[in-house]
């Protein structure tokens, strides 16, 4: 019986010193999960798609991302990022500045902004809120491996990095002027429109 309990307790010490890790090599048949490669995620985790209206959207347990300027399941969503962004601007308590138009006469609220994903409607924000997106973006995807978040298409391509690359490292205008940015019901497919510029 001593050497039972000697043997028990031996393992015991062991397994506190060397944590059991599981084999995680994917079979032919079963491949871990892995939001990098959204092919090893159960149906249904790779879509973050909205539907066509609001009314879908709330169905479906969506809400509008402002980082993601769209309308995002829970799976497609990195809520601690997004509140971070939200409060990374140059205004008032980290807020943005969002116009309904080129010139920036009128201002929206994310509520409002929300609203356009219905109409395929955009709304028009700073180069500055732009680059801001697109580090964001960045920090989301890292994230990933930590939040078990799905990417949507949408940003998760190369064509959006190589646009926000163009954006960063292209001079800055001696103008003010803003950009298009459109808000989407559906981040599933990369379907992007190309961001426009407002007249200087």
């Amino acid at each position: 019986i001593l050497y039972l309990l000697a043997a028990w307790g031996l393992i015991s010490l062991v397994s506190h010193i060397l944590p059991f890790t599981p084999n995680l090599q994917p079979t032919s048949h079963s491949p871990v999960p892995d939001v990098y490669r959204p092919e090893t995620l159960p149906a249904g985790l790779t879509i973050c798609d909205c539907g066509n209206t609001i009314d879908e959207a709330l169905h479906l347990n969506c809400i509008y991302d402002s980082l993601a300027t769209a309308w995002l399941p829970p799976h497609c969503r990195d809520a601690e990022l997004t509140a971070q962004f939200d409060q990374a601007g140059p205004g008032p308590n980290g807020e943005w500045s969002y116009y309904l138009d080129e010139n920036g006469t009128i201002p929206l609220t994310n509520s409002e902004i929300a609203l356009l994903g219905e109409t395929g409607g955009s709304f028009w924000s700073t180069r500055e809120w732009h680059i801001a997106h697109c580090v964001f973006y960045w920090q989301k995807y890292y994230r990933m491996r930590d939040t078990g978040t799905v990417m949507e298409a949408r940003f998760g391509s190369l064509s959006h990095v190589e646009h926000c690359s163009r954006l960063i490292m292209s001079p800055v205008p001696d103008h003010f002027f803003l950009l298009s940015v459109p808000v989407m019901m559906n981040s599933s497919a990369e379907h992007e429109r190309p961001s426009r510029l407002s007249r200087p």
